[in-house]
């Protein structure tokens, strides 16, 4: 038996999409039509592809898991950055050099890690089958792997292979791909994934990041070390590129005040502009000056806000005038985006639309509204699962868009009900806008001085166009019309890949 370690990732692609269609077909190609009413689903995607729906946006990460923890042992390793295939795996593994089969398993792909660990069993015995991620926390994998890996991975995984478990970790990037489409025009980019800090102080019981950590937070490198991380991520993935994205993939982005201050502070003469996008708390983004943020080469971009509920509020949020801190940043050009989350035990068909409403009121330049999502190991599922409240569903399902996997007083199980609501809710929200619109106007309230000439230029050309429109050839409203080139202009001339965010976290997939 070989000592290497060979890292994977067991996920499928199309849930990194914003595109419901393809989302849609995966349950479908994976034969999991029992577990839905496919005759509703056939017609709801024949209904969403007759509507013009001119914007996608899909991103597709090198496999994060894997290569933060390849960069933090000591032992030689492959990294496959693609989702991994049995075919693949088989290829590899008969070379006869691995010891060990890391599988990073999303529930999206945890038909592959269960297909994959079965077969490596039978043909390989001598490799011992690893799984990592969101999918090692279910049941049935301490029965298809050998070892489980939880909270950072690393130290687990050094356990397993005799390496002193507290040692330094090392900061880790990560290239990420999107492509947009609008329009009909595709624009692809790449930018990286920061790995800083382990955990949530706040420890929400529908996060796993409570599965993984509880309610640890840790944030272990200097800000001199994330400086280099990110000048090293610039010189590796877009070394040309005059503006660099990074996203911080942690679910407290920026939690740790005085280091991200320290490295604001270091990296205000880089070298690149750096558009920095990052999940965090209104608690801790509240106390961060806006000189901080946006006055340096590393400025905040996007910051994404989880409200979750504002009927009841979580803990991250308490005491935050969250309108008053959405336009702070807002007026300053940080893009805001706010995530709620529908079909908690307190939401009915009624006070749903008083949900949608405060959300709404909040007027964030973009938002997030999913359906509540079974994730192993957080303490919501935790009690659900000894209430006898989740479905016997695969994996697949427990964690899909407008999928109800569990028993909810108000909501159906299934698609029937919460595909339709969220798609309502997001109609509701829009107004019929383009959401590019939205960043435009945030775009145009940027205060930093490199990108001063191309505010100007779009900001003329958007007054151009309303004083020369014929406000007689469009009755009764002119504004759609203005909405249309707003975002068209925006898309050709100034949007960036992150500004539309969805955000990616490590241990939350």
């Amino acid at each position: 038996m070989g000592k290497e370690i060979l890292f994977t990732i067991a996920q499928d692609n199309s849930y990194n999409s914003t595109d419901w269609t393809t989302r849609l077909e995966g349950p479908q190609r994976k034969g999991l039509g029992k577990y839905y009413d496919q005759a509703f689903i056939e017609s709801y995607l024949e209904k969403i592809k007759r509507q013009d729906n001119p914007f996608s946006f899909n991103w597709y990460p090198y496999n994060a898991p894997g290569q933060w923890m390849a960069e933090n042992i000591n032992q030689p390793s492959t990294v496959i950055t693609e989702p991994i295939t049995l075919e693949r795996a088989d290829q590899e593994l008969d070379r006869g050099e691995y010891g060990y089969l890391v599988i990073a398993t999303y529930l999206s792909g945890y038909s592959t890690f269960r297909e994959i660990a079965k077969f490596a069993h039978e043909k390989y015995p001598k490799v011992k089958v690893i799984a990592a991620s969101v999918g090692a926390l279910l049941t049935e994998s301490s029965e298809l792997a050998d070892y489980q890996l939880k909270g950072s991975q690393v130290h687990d995984l050094r356990d397993i292979i005799g390496q002193p478990r507290n040692e330094p970790l090392k900061v880790v990037t990560v290239r990420s791909d999107t492509e947009t489409r609008f329009d009909g025009i595709a624009k692809k980019a790449s930018y990286a994934l920061l790995i800083s800090s382990l955990g949530c102080m706040y420890g929400c019981d529908i996060c796993p990041s409570t599965a993984q950590f509880g309610k640890d937070y840790v944030s272990p490198f200097s800000a001199h070390e994330i400086k280099e991380a990110i000048i090293g991520a610039h010189n590796k993935i877009a070394p040309e590129s005059q503006t660099f994205t990074v996203s911080i993939a942690e679910p407290q982005g920026l939690g740790n005040i005085r280091l991200w201050q320290e490295v604001f502070e270091l990296c205000r003469d880089l070298p690149f502009q750096c558009e920095l996008v990052s999940t965090t708390s209104s608690r801790v983004i509240q106390k961060y000056s806006i000189d901080e943020l946006t006055m340096g080469a590393l400025r905040l971009s996007t910051v994404n806000i989880g409200v979750e509920s504002l009927l009841r509020g979580y803990e991250k949020n308490n005491g935050v005038d969250l309108k008053a801190e959405i336009n702070r940043l807002q007026e300053a050009g940080i893009n805001v985006v706010t995530t709620s989350i529908l079909g908690l035990d307190w939401h009915t068909r009624e006070n749903i639309a008083q949900e949608v409403a405060l959300l709404k009121n909040l007027e964030s330049s973009g938002y997030i509204v999913a359906n509540l999502k079974m994730q192993p190991g957080t303490p919501l599922y935790n009690k659900y699962k000894q209430e006898g409240r989740l479905l016997d569903v695969p994996p697949e399902l427990l964690s899909f868009y407008g999928y109800q996997s569990f028993i909810h007083p108000h909501f159906a199980t299934g698609f029937n009900d919460m595909l339709p609501l969220l798609h309502n809710v997001g109609q509701e929200l829009s107004e019929g806008t383009n959401a590019l619109t939205a960043n435009l106007n945030v775009f145009l309230k940027r205060r930093n001085n490199s990108e001063a000439s191309k505010r100007k230029v779009i900001s003329g050309m958007l007054n151009n166009f309303k004083t020369l429109l014929d406000s007689d050839q469009y009755p009764p409203e002119i504004y759609p019309v203005v909405d249309k080139f707003a975002a068209e202009l925006y898309f050709h001339l100034a949007f960036r890949q992150m500004d539309l965010f969805h955000p990616y976290i490590l241990w939350t997939h």
